[in-house]
């Protein structure tokens, strides 16, 4: 049976992907190529990085913790996944990446049982915080959306200040 938190997790990431689209709204290649202060990115390199690395999607991740006793959550933090291929695209193109990438998570977490969202994982970059390193897929889906996301976004929303939009 599908859990109402899973329910409630699709939402809360499909209104953030909204967020993410008023944010950007409005924006010129140029001004999303624009680093605002050096070692700061651009936007078109915070959505390569909510893009994710190019070998696996997000979903294939979520899906350990469902499939796997306590699977390894290998991320590392602070990569842009910015490659030449990415570099090409437009900011349109990037937007529809991690259009398509939280989409689908939004799919997979919206049909979650309270059992499966109960799964744990091993997160080993979760270790520091008031989560742990090893949450559930609903700690670890909602932390996604509630940091992650949220940090990103407020970052565009700080670079397009920055640049006077």
């Amino acid at each position: 049976m599908v859990s109402v938190a899973a329910t409630s997790l699709r939402d809360a990431l499909q209104q953030k992907m909204r967020e993410l689209g008023e944010t950007l709204e409005g924006m010129t290649e140029e001004d999303a190529a624009r680093r605002p202060a050096d070692g700061e990115w651009s936007c078109k390199e915070m959505l390569s990085h909510l893009m994710g690395d190019e070998g696996e999607s997000f979903v294939a991740g979520l899906r350990r913790f469902v499939n796997e006793d306590t699977p390894l959550i290998g991320v590392v933090a602070g990569l842009p996944y910015f490659s030449p291929a990415r570099q090409a695209m437009s900011l349109s193109e990037l937007r529809a990446g991690v259009w398509r990438q939280y989409e689908e998570v939004a799919d997979f977490i919206g049909g979650l049982s309270d059992e499966q969202l109960a799964r744990k994982g091993r997160v080993p970059l979760l270790k520091e915080t008031p989560i742990g390193e090893q949450p559930t897929l609903g700690q670890w889906a909602g932390a996604i959306i509630s940091f992650h996301l949220s940090d990103h976004i407020g970052q565009m929303g700080k670079v397009r200040e920055a640049l006077g939009k």
